[in-house]
């Protein structure tokens, strides 16, 4: 808020930065074009270039998401939910930004054995290395229930059959059609191969 402007954004894997979007939104900020919320908590939406926005005031900042489809409930509790973890976390740096830290955006780039970098946060929340391929991980011992374990055998039948890459829409599709599990069965499953490492994002770098 202090600076009144973008400092800091990140994009979805495989998704490029849109200077211009980003020119025009920062612009539309500055002139007071966009209906910002005020009171810490309150969350506005708006559209520009026909991509929604939905924005939530924190303390000393906003977090604005910048969306093609209409944001849903699960959008709004996503963005409360990083605004507080942001801020909770980084309250030191978002407030000395610009006398200590001279404004260095690196300092939210930077983990630690206590604390998660802001776009460890941001993952933490959106789940945004869901959208990419993944790749068999190292299976950790930890044991499965019978509907895991046979989604896990599919993915390894996957990922022989497609080099290695599994997108996991795609493997939700397939274990769909081979078990006829009930839908919430299987996000929870996939979720739980992801958690315990069977399953693992392959970084945009090395596909």
């Amino acid at each position: 808020m202090e600076s009144n402007g973008v400092i800091y954004y990140v994009t979805a894997p495989g998704i490029d930065v849109d200077a211009d979007l980003l020119m025009k939104f920062n612009r539309a900020i500055q002139f007071k074009e966009l209906d910002l919320p005020v009171a810490e908590g309150e969350i506005e939406q708006a559209t520009l270039e026909g991509k929604y926005l939905v924005t939530r005031a924190g303390k000393w900042t906003w977090i604005t998401i910048i969306i093609n489809q209409k944001p849903s409930r699960f959008t709004r509790e996503a963005i409360h939910s990083f605004s507080i973890k942001f801020e909770n976390r980084y309250g030191r740096e978002i407030k000395h930004l610009y006398t200590k830290f001279k404004g260095d955006i690196s300092v939210f780039k930077r983990a630690s054995d206590t604390r998660e970098s802001v776009d460890g946060i941001i993952d933490e929340v959106f789940h945004l290395s869901l959208t990419l391929p993944h790749k068999l991980g190292f299976p950790t011992g930890k044991k499965l229930d019978k509907t895991t374990k046979k989604i896990w055998q599919l993915a390894e039948d996957l990922a022989h059959k497609t080099r290695g890459k599994i997108l996991l829409g795609n493997l939700f599709s397939e274990a769909r059609k081979e078990f006829g599990y009930d839908n919430k069965d299987i996000t929870d499953s996939i979720w739980a191969l992801i958690e315990a490492n069977y399953l693992m994002p392959i970084p945009l770098d090395k596909l």
